[in-house]
């Protein structure tokens, strides 16, 4: 602190001119009483004017500020809070132009949907997502592709230790039952700042307000926080997979994924290891949902195709999006709903199809109440709905 002030003393002595402190990452200063000590001696090298020169402090943080700085008692008057607007679309799009025009590189129109999509037009991560594809996954190629993206978002996701997520994966942490429930149980906690708990995620960047809902709005950090949260279920792609199987029965004539055939061998999965993996666990601790993600995954990542968790279609998200022969199949996961819900499930899951032109898609409903396993195809209007009900509730396996 006190080399802050020799350094100001002597830029005003020697240029004669105020100074605009600006301090990057002030979010990182989080001991209270660090943070009050140099926000004390700042105003009062704000105070002492004509020696230090000092005219205004700019703080920059990731998170919001306002309520930071009244917590540890800030003697100062903060003239205007400045949130930095996301991109939009729009801009999002001239930026990559940018560098097509500059490089002659090309992003091909997929990739530009994608780095939309998963940043949301959240600054630093559209530009460290571009940055990424085109000084390393692509470095030197015409045309930066689908592939070439893949492999940026499974570095992130996986591998990169990227401080705006990182900071987005400390604070979740600290309320990790709320964020559980925000995650594996989407719109079902209402947003209210007055909860301290809330309002604690919301000022730090995790959660925002989505219709009233509680909900994480960036794509990217879904998929972080979603691979974070993840339950434990070591070594059950072993109990999943049959070592005899031929996969080749879950692929049509046409290339298409035989998708409910898949979900007849998870039906014969659950129901010899259901009572290991549902007992005494909660839809939104994420077991439902990550097991059917990994079960999935297994199999159709051996086929050459993916599995996406939380993908966003117009203006809602889907749970899983499979993705094989450049074909999408929608799925949406439910537990333990009543009966109301289940309309509302199943008309949300139509528009889902309809906005992405699709025929079909797949409701998934995890419930403690069923008897049994039930398969039910509805159609309408040309729309296909492919309704698995999957029960949770067995019995505890012997001890012996």
């Amino acid at each position: 602190m006190d080399d802050i002030r020799r350094i100001m003393m002597k830029l005003n002595e020697t240029t004669g001119k105020e100074i605009v402190l600006m301090i990057d990452e002030f979010e990182k200063l989080n001991n209270d009483e660090i943070m009050n000590q140099f926000l004390h001696v700042i105003r009062n090298i704000y105070h002492d004017r004509k020696i230090y020169g000092l005219r205004s402090v700019i703080l920059i943080s990731v998170g919001y500020l306002s309520g930071i700085l009244e917590d540890n008692a800030s003697p100062f008057n903060i003239a205007e809070h400045l949130e930095v607007p996301y991109f939009t679309k729009e801009q999002v799009y001239d930026l990559l132009s940018q560098h097509e025009t500059e490089t002659g590189q090309i992003f091909d129109e997929k990739v530009k949907e994608l780095i939309w999509h998963n940043a949301a037009g959240q600054p630093g991560l559209t530009n460290g997502l571009a940055y990424d594809l085109v000084m390393k996954k692509a470095k030197g190629e015409n045309i930066i592709t689908e592939k070439h993206f893949e492999k940026t978002l499974y570095d992130y996701i996986r591998k990169y230790i990227d401080k705006n997520m990182e900071n987005i994966i400390s604070k979740a942490k600290k309320e990790k039952e709320l964020m559980m429930k925000i995650l594996f149980e989407p719109e079902s906690v209402e947003f209210d700042i007055s909860d301290d708990r809330i309002k604690f995620l919301y000022l730090n960047g995790v959660i925002d307000d989505c219709d009233g809902k509680c909900c994480v709005k960036i794509p990217l950090y879904y998929k972080k926080l979603y691979n974070h949260f993840k339950p434990e279920i070591n070594g059950e792609r072993n109990k999943m997979l049959k070592f005899e199987e031929d996969l080749n029965k879950y692929i049509d004539e046409n290339k298409n994924l035989r998708l409910n055939e898949l979900l007849k061998r998870y039906t014969e999965y659950i129901k010899s290891r259901g009572a290991v993996m549902f007992k005494g666990r909660n839809y939104y601790e994420g077991v439902y949902q990550y097991n059917l993600d990994q079960f999935l995954s297994a199999y159709i990542e051996l086929l050459g195709g993916k599995v996406y968790p939380e993908t966003q279609i117009g203006g809602g998200r889907i749970d899983l999006m499979a993705m094989y022969n450049n074909k999408e199949y929608l799925i949406e996961i439910k537990a333990n709903i009543i009966k109301y819900e289940y309309e509302i499930a199943k008309r949300q899951l139509k528009e889902y199809i309809k906005r992405k032109g699709l025929k079909e898609g797949w409701l998934i409903i995890y419930s403690n109440t069923i008897k049994d396993f039930e398969y039910i195809l509805e159609e309408e209007n040309g729309i296909k709905l492919h309704i698995w009900f999957i029960k949770t509730d067995f019995e505890s396996p012997s001890k012996i």
